[in-house]
């Protein structure tokens, strides 16, 4: 009886694949057994087969022709080094900052969006959040294609816009940019997750010294606090209310800085309100409507839009605080 080790295994492989367009798999399993003096079933020889067809093929699969990741590539693989990144001071003098939620790359209002960059070319900062989608990872029913390709090659098309028209842009990270980190989850034993620890968001922003991914959902800039708190209402406003009295009930537990402006995305509404001693408001958005929003019978449409703030010598302007809204001409 023949010894059954890995010279024989290749040897299964190779005839199994060789004999395949000529006869049957029970023909080939017959004909192995003979010559190998081992036991060969019809299911060995189509699992040799049929394994080593879809391994050979993953090589001829078409891939998304990917410009922008081609030329960041070698700071994506570790060839190069991340840049540093930008340090803005914003603590004196004019600062206007232009905040940008929920575009959900790659399904961005580009007319919104363009309306929005147009007219505020001349900001100093840029907040974004939600930025990525990440669609294609999830499990729920899809009503179109979009490969995972496209959506990173998108969300680096916008990195890289703003790095090349702002002095500084800050990523705030949100509940889409989880869905990553929850399909590896699934996947991947608990002791091997090591292996993929990397944020997306913050390796595909390392060629870019101008745009900073935030590793929270907050960020403060001087007395103005931007956020992106998974919390939804159908209440105007009360997404924004919610997300002041979080901040206000754990500020010593976070170190929250003292604010007398909040900004909140999430929502995909847009409006300002004041209460004693702040500002809030809430953003709009840059994502198209889905197909699913019309399948639940929505109660109340979104609003494509943006914010902006001015500051003087680290103080909010708050008589300046600006909520626009996109309008179809």
């Amino acid at each position: 009886m023949t010894t059954y080790n890995r010279d024989i295994d290749q040897y299964i492989t190779g005839r199994a694949l060789e004999l395949s367009g000529t006869m049957s798999e029970s023909e080939i399993a017959t004909v192995l057994s003979d010559e190998t003096e081992l036991d060969i079933s019809r299911n060995v020889v189509h699992g040799r087969i049929y394994r080593n067809k879809s391994v050979s093929k993953l090589g001829d699969k078409p891939h998304l022709i990917m410009p922008y990741f081609s030329k960041y590539a070698d700071y994506y693989n570790g060839k190069l080094s991340p840049v540093e990144k930008v340090d803005y001071d914003y603590s004196s003098g004019p600062l206007k900052i232009l905040v940008l939620n929920d575009l959900h790359v790659p399904f961005q209002h580009e007319a919104a969006l363009e309306q929005a960059l147009s007219n505020n070319r001349s900001a100093d900062i840029v907040i974004t959040s939600e930025v990525a989608d990440m669609y294609s990872l999830t499990s729920f029913a899809k009503y179109q294609h979009v490969p995972f390709d496209f959506e990173v090659e998108e969300i680096i098309r916008w990195f890289e816009f703003l790095n090349e028209n702002f002095p500084a842009t800050y990523v705030l990270h949100a509940g889409h940019d989880r869905r990553l980190s929850r399909y590896v989850l699934s996947r991947i034993r608990s002791d091997l997750l090591f292996l993929v620890e990397t944020d997306l968001l913050d390796l595909l922003a390392r060629p870019f010294s101008n745009v900073v991914v935030v590793p929270d959902i907050k960020y403060s800039i001087n007395d103005a606090i931007f956020t992106h708190f998974d919390i939804s209402s159908s209440i105007p406003m009360r997404s924004a209310i919610r997300a002041h009295e979080w901040l206000r009930e754990w500020k010593e537990h976070f170190d929250i800085p003292p604010y007398k402006l909040l900004v909140q995305a999430h929502t995909h509404k847009s409006g300002i309100i004041n209460l004693p001693g702040v500002q809030l408001v809430e953003s709009g958005c840059f994502q198209t409507v889905p197909e699913w929003v019309f399948r639940k019978f929505p109660t109340q449409s979104w609003v494509h839009g943006y914010c902006v703030v001015f500051q003087n010598d680290g103080t909010t302007n708050l008589d300046g605080t600006r909520v626009c809204v996109y309008r179809e001409k």
